[in-house]
């Protein structure tokens, strides 16, 4: 059981630790208003919270530093949301007054100004287009060797698709193709097409056409893969690295190769509000020493986005929390207007 004194203590090492990464000991903790307690008693309590495991000793100072069930019993139960927050709130309402009909552009821009504010990565999810429905599959002949797929949804969504035109193949008979597949794939879900052109059924209509059936369904599977990877904003990637968790080649180059396999997707929470995933809850090794904070929002009950920040396990937690709350509130209602 952890006493008042103690959590105080747990949470003042904390926000200390958070500013300059460095071990925090008994000393630094008696120059604190709110905590008139001799070094000794201190240093008990910080010996009790060792022994309980919120916090560890480093090798090299006989200071402290949160582990991370520290930070856990921290966030879940410490953290204060920080008032001059407030203060950026006039920024970041100008992104969405100025975007307010370009949606994926206030997106963009409120992802930018996030990792800013915070100097962390931030990203996000736009709206997921899975359960749009497919209306219309056109092609466009640009010129005798080149075509355009375009991939309309209900929503208003469109993806298009180069496909280079095999010279034995005529502009009339890839049309054809494209009817048939207009026909096959109408009035199905995004989330159904992939699976619905890998299938046998798929592969005869097409082949009893022509015989590049594979090159063409490949076209079609990258397009409908391009729905959701255009809907992932990530700004501020190289901020972690400025960070001293981040100090070896091998953090560094996990972290960009994850990033490149868009790993990050996988990891964004999808629960109803605030989620907080700290260290080994990320179960990757480039995020061992890493937090991601990230809140959904809503716009209707089929479809949702998702913001996250990601950072140190060090994070500025009171700071992050307001400011990803907000934006996600007016991301809620740029849609619904």
């Amino acid at each position: 059981m952890i006493t008042s004194r103690q959590k105080l203590i747990l949470k003042a090492i904390i926000e200390v630790y958070v500013k300059d990464a460095q071990p925090v000991g008994s000393k630094a903790l008696t120059q604190m208003p709110y905590l008139n307690f001799s070094s000794a008693t201190l240093r008990y309590d910080m010996a009790q919270l060792e022994e309980l495991g919120f916090l560890e000793k480093t090798h090299t100072s006989s200071g402290r530093v949160p582990s991370e069930k520290g930070y856990r019993y921290y966030v879940e139960n410490l953290v204060t949301r920080d008032q001059q927050v407030i203060d950026s709130f006039p920024l970041i309402d100008e992104v969405f007054v100025k975007n307010r009909l370009a949606r994926e552009q206030a997106i963009e821009e409120a992802i930018h100004l996030l990792s800013r504010l915070t100097n962390y990565t931030a990203l996000a999810i736009g709206p997921n287009s899975d359960t749009d429905t497919i209306k219309r599959i056109d092609f466009i002949p640009l010129s005798e060797e080149e075509a355009v797929i375009l991939i309309v949804t209900d929503k208003g969504h469109v993806q298009h698709q180069n496909f280079q035109i095999p010279e034995e193949m005529k502009a009339d008979d890839l049309k054809s193709i494209i009817k048939t597949l207009d026909e096959l794939l109408r009035d199905r879900v995004l989330a159904e097409a992939s699976d619905i052109l890998e299938t046998t059924f798929a592969k005869k209509e097409i082949a009893a056409v022509v015989e590049y059936q594979v090159q063409l369904m490949h076209s079609f599977i990258r397009a409908f893969q391009k729905f959701a990877e255009d809907n992932l904003y990530l700004s501020g990637v190289t901020n972690v690295f400025g960070q001293p968790e981040f100090d070896s080649a091998r953090h560094i180059k996990g972290f960009v190769e994850m990033l490149d396999r868009r790993e990050l997707v996988k990891l964004i929470g999808t629960q109803d509000g605030l989620s907080i995933r700290i260290g080994s809850d990320l179960k990757l090794i480039p995020m061992e020493n890493c937090t991601m904070i990230s809140i959904p929002y809503r716009i209707s009950d089929d479809e949702h986005g998702t913001i996250a920040v990601l950072g140190p396990k060090r994070m500025e937690y009171s700071k992050v929390i307001p400011l990803i709350e907000y934006i996600a509130g007016n991301l809620a209602k740029l849609y619904k207007s």
